[in-house]
């Protein structure tokens, strides 16, 4: 197993990293400072004299807002460069797992999303997201698209994961009350799409922790555990003005995957409590 690795310093593509040095799995990670991922010429010459069985595509444009802004950068990162990795995939016949969203989702339900709802994105970020679904869909036939939501852990950009890992935390923050989505721990993420692509099991895999919630709750279970003296302030989306509309319910169910591989991903309540014992805070 030969394994290429875009977005390796996401947070994603460290704790698979982590992982892949454990199982000892030979492995070449590059990130967009290092490779402009929507250079084509510079991204196929790497790939092709790497010659990898696996290509992992964590690479995106994943700020939601920015996607809003620059539409065009958005479409070019995270669609046409995804074309770009899923024709070098079919040239070199590697396997392709490619990392999407819970925004391709419109969030007009009651219930968690499953692998056959029909996408509907309502933003910028998951139409080019779940464009670059479709682009794999039509290049490739030995793809995995795992779509994911909310990661948490170390190295996560996320405001909850950031202020979580803060020594000093301020008297009050304000959490957003009304987005109700799935956690994911990023290492049990990780952990999820090394089982994934061992097999011969291809398709679309919605992964994240069981039960679901708002960040609110999020931080209200880890103020529980902390004991940190922060007051979370609750606020609703329409407060905030943010140039990309999100969907208000979008969690995610683990159907496929917790079917095919005999897993059950455990409650973001369980993997919270394992990311606090990592801080050293």
């Amino acid at each position: 197993m030969k394994i290429f690795i875009t977005g390796s310093q996401g947070c994603l593509g460290i704790a698979m990293q982590s992982l892949l040095r454990q199982e000892n799995v030979t492995h070449l990670g590059v990130d967009m400072q290092q490779l402009d991922i929507s250079d084509f010429k510079r991204l196929n010459e790497t790939i092709i004299n790497y010659k990898p069985d696996i290509i992992l595509h964590f690479a995106a444009l994943s700020d939601v807002d920015a996607c809003e802004r620059e539409p065009e950068m958005a479409f070019r990162i995270n669609a046409l460069a995804t074309l770009g990795i899923a024709t070098i995939a079919r040239k070199l016949n590697a396997k392709l797992l490619y990392t999407s969203t819970n925004f391709v989702f419109d969030g007009n339900t009651e219930k968690p999303y499953y692998e056959y709802d029909q996408p509907n994105p309502i933003s910028e970020y998951g139409k080019t997201k779940y464009l670059g679904e479709k682009y794999i869909r039509e290049v490739n036939n030995r793809f995995y698209i795992v779509r994911t939501s909310w990661l948490f852990g170390k190295n996560a950009k996320t405001f909850a994961s950031r202020f979580l890992q803060q020594k000093e935390k301020p008297r009050s923050i304000s959490v957003i009350c009304d987005q109700i989505g799935s956690f994911t721990y990023v290492s049990d993420l990780a952990e999820a799409i090394f089982n994934i692509i061992k097999s011969e099991n291809y398709g679309t895999y919605h992964i994240a922790n069981g039960d679901y919630g708002t960040w609110l709750d999020f931080l209200l279970k880890a103020k529980e555990i902390m004991k940190f003296n922060t007051e979370l302030i609750p606020v609703k989306t329409d407060e905030l003005s943010l140039p990309a509309p999100r969907p208000k319910f979008a969690p995610l169910g683990s159907k496929n995957y917790e079917f095919l591989f005999d897993k059950k991903m455990r409650p973001w309540q369980n993997a919270q409590v394992d990311f606090i014992k990592t801080l050293k805070i």
